[in-house]
């Protein structure tokens, strides 16, 4: 079983998209994207303590030790109402900045729903979501632009961040975004001149019919922040964004506006398959994908 185990990941990392072998960035980071998408996928479900989890964070390792200047695992663990202990890791990819400053921190979470609650098979229900497009886009996203800003070097530091529990808790509880917010706690205790600048979060962003409304949160506690972003997707022309709230929701950006750092969530909360065992890759979409891609690459190269 090891060996099986080594030879699939091996095979993953196989398929990494090197910097090396780009020519024309429009090209190739849509493609760089899928392939990280598709190769998160292939480890299956990824709830933590999982052996899937622990592949997904090597992986997320390998390629930050290919494009980032310093890659940190940043171990926590949570506890049970019964007593059981969980170890769970953020990781933490940093791209050094051209001109230094606070760092711009995007957030995305890389472990996915320990069972399937939403869907209408009560059977499923009590199975584990692969979550193609619920924890597995944002990493996915966050990976091809850790290659794009080593060659695209921003102005302030890029901190990429991979938040471990965020689905973790069962519906009604509070035992959601224990990941963000271990980390936000941690920055909450630095030097102002060591806290993010700002913090974008990105999540289930590969639906095929991808809409994305400004988030209520973050809307009126980082109303800058926000415009910066559909205004940046209007420039590209992207029709995706829709300037105006729809939905209020609870993410791995609540923890950092919480301790004042002003925080967005880019979500289509419009997913049919959220939560469900149909939250499979067929149901995501490169092209939505690299719109995303596109839109925070330009947005980060403007602050």
């Amino acid at each position: 079983m090891k060996i099986l185990l080594c030879f699939v990941i091996g095979a993953l990392f196989a398929g990494v998209p090197m910097a090396e072998a780009q020519s024309s960035p429009e090209k190739n980071f849509k493609a760089i994207a899928w392939k990280h998408l598709s190769n998160i996928v292939a480890f299956g479900p990824r709830p933590p303590g999982s052996q899937a989890h622990a592949n997904l964070r090597q992986y997320i390792k390998t390629v930050g030790l290919q494009h980032a200047d310093s890659v940190t695992e940043i171990p926590f663990t949570f506890q049970t109402k019964s007593g059981q202990v969980i170890p769970m890791y953020n990781l933490e990819l940093k791209i050094e900045g051209t001109e230094g400053g606070r760092p711009i921190l995007l957030g995305a979470h890389f472990d996915t729903r320990r069972f399937a609650d939403e869907d209408s098979d009560p059977e499923k229900q009590k199975q584990p979501i692969v979550g193609a497009n619920d924890g597995g886009s944002g990493t996915a996203l966050l990976l091809a632009l850790a290659e794009y800003f080593k060659e695209h070097r921003p102005r302030r530091p890029v901190h990429l961040v991979f938040f471990d529990g965020e689905d973790y808790g069962v519906k009604f509880s509070n035992n959601y975004f224990l990941g963000s917010r271990h980390y936000a706690e941690s920055v909450s205790r630095k030097n102002e001149e060591e806290k993010p600048f700002c913090v974008l979060v990105v999540d289930m962003i590969a639906d095929r019919d991808l809409r994305i409304y400004k988030e209520v949160y973050s809307n009126e506690n980082a109303g800058w922040l926000v415009d910066l972003i559909f205004e940046t997707a209007s420039r590209l022309k992207y029709r995706e964004f829709t300037p105006r709230p729809r939905y209020t929701i609870r993410d791995d950006h609540l923890p950092f506006l919480r301790v004042g750092i002003p925080a967005v969530v880019i979500i289509d909360f419009d997913y049919p398959h959220w939560h469900t065992q149909e939250d499979t890759l067929d149901k995501c979409s490169d092209e939505s994908l690299y719109i995303v891609f596109n839109v925070v690459a330009e947005a980060v190269g403007m602050m």
